[in-house]
């Protein structure tokens, strides 16, 4: 069983949950949440955030142990969690030590030649971003904005919006702030 699902098990169990009340609190049936947890299945990053949310823990916490810095003021990059989903060509890094507490949720994204987030979606909260390196469509409801490195964007995260790498060759990353923290 790979960790993640393992992690979600043992959410699911020390809150003396079935997979059917999981299953009613997240949309998804029993037996796929049963193929998350026995790692047959790898679900993408739209559902996991439903399913961490039904299973009641942080998307965050599924990932890795808590660094080892107790202060949590500085988080080295070889330190930085990163969030990858099965299936996606987005890695998404946390930029602080610890997410659990704060209204803030820096992340580093890179994304892919050509991928980007598969459709649009929206979500409570305000975004803003910062493009460190190659290009970013961003998509806020019907306008799509083309930005370089050095733009930035900032939105309410309740508009429908997505995003995706436009170029063939290179990787784009950019700084996303995102409140409240979703992971």
């Amino acid at each position: 069983m790979n960790e993640l699902g393992a992690r979600l098990r043992r959410a699911r169990r020390a809150q003396e949950r079935t997979l059917r009340d999981v299953a009613q609190k997240t949309g998804c049936s029993e037996a796929y949440l049963s193929q998350v947890e026995t790692g047959r299945v790898s679900p993408s990053l739209a559902s996991l955030k439903k399913i961490a949310a039904g299973y009641g823990v942080a998307v965050v916490d599924l990932f890795s142990d808590e660094p080892a810095d107790d202060a949590g003021i500085v988080l080295r990059r070889a330190e930085r969690r990163r969030l990858s989903v099965a299936h996606s060509s987005v890695v998404k890094e946390l930029l602080v030590a610890r997410q659990s507490g704060k209204k803030m949720e820096p992340i580093s994204v890179t994304i892919a030649p050509g991928e980007g987030s598969k459709g649009a979606y929206d979500h409570a909260g305000e975004e803003f971003g910062l493009v460190l390196s190659g290009t970013l469509e961003l998509q806020v409801e019907h306008q799509v904005f083309r930005l370089s490195k050095g733009d930035s964007f900032y939105f309410s995260s309740t508009r429908l919006h997505g995003f995706r790498n436009p170029s063939r060759r290179r990787p784009t990353v950019v700084l996303w702030v995102i409140t409240p923290p979703s992971f």
